[in-house]
């Protein structure tokens, strides 16, 4: 029996770990923007067809494997080239967004799958010279968005053969969940590698550990990083958690190297000091490069409406007293505008 066909479009590093993987179980042909020597050479040593746009889109399965913030385009590409028959499934670590679109763009007569590996070359020991990974017992999110059950029935069977583990669920919930597994897994581990935070001669156990989060979450490029995080509704809000909860734990740090309570208050107000004025001479370097904007497009300096917008918004998000905040803001304003 002719083996079914599966179109890869993206040839990164999880397009080529995913050829890799479906090329002993189908006929797979792979398209990327690119068509480079390197990557006619990977495709030759996966066994896999290195082709064009046209006849990737017209495969009996079609794999979207690019980043979130191309997927919109390519979606409204293939649109125009994609057979009735053809299964759309997409591998953005974000799935709210792109079922949506998908859902609300491709024909109706094709069947659509949102998915979302959770590993990559790194987690399953991907080597390209060996042709080398190891799936087992790794996760792969199934979201069903217009698909025959027979057919998730069969894909499923698929994947249980690759024995991997598969879970079915709503976009909305694996965002909500994606948004702590990923996003700020992704957010911590950068944020180590930036503070210098690495191997040294001196550790514990636990620091071994927390190391561990690195290969994982630096080796992919800032455009994932971004997308996650951009793309995922839920991120932000476990974003500014954390922080807060960092936050909180350095005034716990700082409340028992005080000696009582008015001593630990005079403390906070110079952390705070310390802070706000960081935060002005950083405003203020905004301000400049605003000012330049502004010269260069023949603006205003002075912008009446914008000094009523921020000044409504700070009274929303404080509770401060009105005649207090506009006090504060006219001094801030007068000066921004000295730079500008």
């Amino acid at each position: 029996m002719k083996k079914k066909t599966i179109g890869i479009i993206g040839f990164g590093r999880f397009g080529i770990l995913c050829a890799s993987v479906l090329s002993n179980h189908f006929e797979v042909k792979v398209y990327h923007y690119r068509k480079k020597t390197l990557n006619e050479k990977i495709a030759e040593k996966l066994h896999v067809k290195l082709t064009d746009f046209d006849e990737v889109v017209v495969c009996d399965y079609l794999i979207l494997a690019v980043p979130i913030s191309n997927t919109k385009k390519l979606i409204r590409k293939i649109t125009k080239k994609i057979l009735p028959h053809t299964v759309v499934i997409d591998t953005c670590s974000v799935k709210k967004i792109p079922c949506k679109w998908m859902l609300e763009i491709l024909p109706k007569e094709n069947e659509i799958l949102g998915s979302h590996p959770m590993f990559g070359p790194v987690t399953t020991k991907f080597d390209l010279e060996k042709n080398y990974f190891k799936l087992d017992d790794k996760q792969i999110v199934l979201c069903p968005i217009r698909i025959s059950d027979e057919k998730l029935a069969e894909i499923k069977q698929f994947l249980k053969k690759l024995k991997l583990e598969t879970l079915l669920v709503s976009p909305k919930e694996h965002d909500f969940q994606n948004a702590k597994t990923l996003s700020l897994v992704h957010f911590l581990g950068r944020s180590l590698t930036n503070a210098g935070i690495g191997e040294q001669q001196i550790f514990t156990p636990g620091y071994a550990d927390l190391l561990k989060i690195l290969p994982h979450t630096n080796n992919d490029n800032w455009q994932l990083f971004f997308d996650m995080n951009n793309y995922n509704p839920y991120a932000k809000k476990v974003r500014e958690k954390f922080l807060d909860s960092c936050n909180k734990i350095e005034l716990k740090v700082l409340r028992a190297d005080s000696q009582d309570e008015f001593d630990f208050n005079r403390k906070k107000i110079n952390e705070i000091d310390k802070k706000l004025f960081l935060l002005l001479e950083e405003r203020m370097r905004c301000a400049e490069k605003i000012g330049e904007y502004k010269k260069k497009n023949n603006l205003e300096v002075i912008d009446k409406r914008r000094e009523k917008q921020i000044m409504e918004n700070c009274n929303l998000n404080c509770n401060l007293n009105i005649h207090f905040i506009k006090k504060i803001y006219r001094v801030i304003f007068d000066e921004s505008y000295k730079q500008q």
